[in-house]
């Protein structure tokens, strides 16, 4: 029972249980609490993210859970079966804290060029080598099946899918690799702590009026601020946002954190790459569960479903976006650009 070993731990009293966000959460002596799993993380990932945290609070950050070591010292205990840690949430004032853009680009802005404790954290200038791996993982999945025969309706999708996105990364790859060229090693822009796919539900609305979030110290690395700008276009997309609530975003980010002249190039350069795709199908390779491969071909139909959005949003990009086209040079891939 939750109560009961949550005193056992951590000496907490649980007053009433609830949801907050995705995440199993309690009131205890007028604080909440969220409950993590452990899942895959390591120990190495959880000092990562409180080193992280450790930085934004030293910068100023509001709205960040701290975590709560049991009454052992240990940051892990055994929960309702499962391996968890302890997350306590801040006291939240009613303070505005200004649209998702407006605090994503002030998140960025406190999270610029902390001192790097671990390289597995580390995702900056680093994208053309983790891309071009991925790519060639899929290729051979891909020959294979060709040769062994296809075994599920997955497989098919992905079959036949796959030409067209193995197109859409390369394009995205050499479109990065010439920026590179380009820039002739010239810094653009700097590191900073950003997530692994930013989203809606990274950060668990407390207020939602008020737009506060507790900013969850979750599924963090280090890099390009533009890799949470794309990842949360891209998501907009796949939610059938308009053409003006994505230029809001942008506009809301830009007015706090204005985007450099690379920082332009190598946005329309991630946008291109098919990211939710290359992670359902490694997701879907690396599954035992039956269940969680089902969820995952009927993500991938969803996917499949949605991509017209998408292509629609790439030949738009430019009047939607309003990059300032005199001042950034970006070449649009061809194919893109034909009606």
């Amino acid at each position: 029972m939750l109560e009961r070993e949550i005193y056992h731990y951590y000496q907490l009293y649980v007053d009433k249980r609830l949801r907050i966000g995705e995440y199993e959460g309690f009131r205890a002596h007028d604080n909440y609490y969220i409950v993590v799993p452990l899942l895959n993380r390591d120990l190495q990932t959880l000092q990562d993210m409180q080193y992280m945290v450790s930085y934004l609070n030293e910068r100023g950050v509001k709205d960040i859970p701290k975590w709560i070591p049991n009454q052992k010292g240990k940051w892990i205990s055994r929960v309702e079966g499962n391996d968890i840690f302890l997350l306590q949430l801040p006291k939240f004032d009613r303070e505005k804290r200004g649209s998702i853009g407006h605090q994503l680009a002030s998140f960025h802005r406190a999270g610029e060029r902390i001192p790097i404790s671990n390289q597995e954290s580390l995702r900056y200038n680093e994208w053309v080598p983790l891309w071009t791996a991925r790519l060639d993982q899929l290729k051979e999945r891909y020959e294979e099946l060709r040769r062994n025969g296809l075994q599920s309706e997955f497989d098919y999708l992905f079959v036949d899918s796959f030409p067209y996105y193995e197109g859409l990364a390369e394009n995205a790859i050499q479109y990065i690799v010439d920026y590179e060229w380009d820039r002739k090693g010239k810094e653009e822009g700097s590191y900073t702590i950003t997530h692994e796919r930013f989203h809606s539900e990274s950060w668990v609305p407390i207020i939602k009026e008020d737009q506060i979030y507790a900013k969850i110290p979750l599924f963090w690395v280090i890099d390009h601020p533009v890799r949470d700008v794309s990842e949360y276009i891209r998501h907009m997309v796949t939610q059938e946002a308009s053409g003006g609530q994505i230029s809001e975003f942008l506009s809301d980010y830009t007015e706090t954190k204005p985007l450099t002249r690379g920082s332009w190039r190598l946005l329309y350069g991630r946008l291109l790459y098919p990211s939710s795709y290359f992670d359902t199908i490694e997701a879907h390779s690396t599954s035992n569960r039956s269940h969680m491969k089902t969820d995952l071909t009927n993500r991938l139909k969803s996917l499949l479903s949605l991509e017209e959005n998408h292509e629609s949003f790439m030949k738009n990009f430019f009047s939607i976006s309003g990059v300032p086209v005199e001042h950034v040079s970006i070449e649009p891939v061809g194919w893109l650009t034909k009606t």
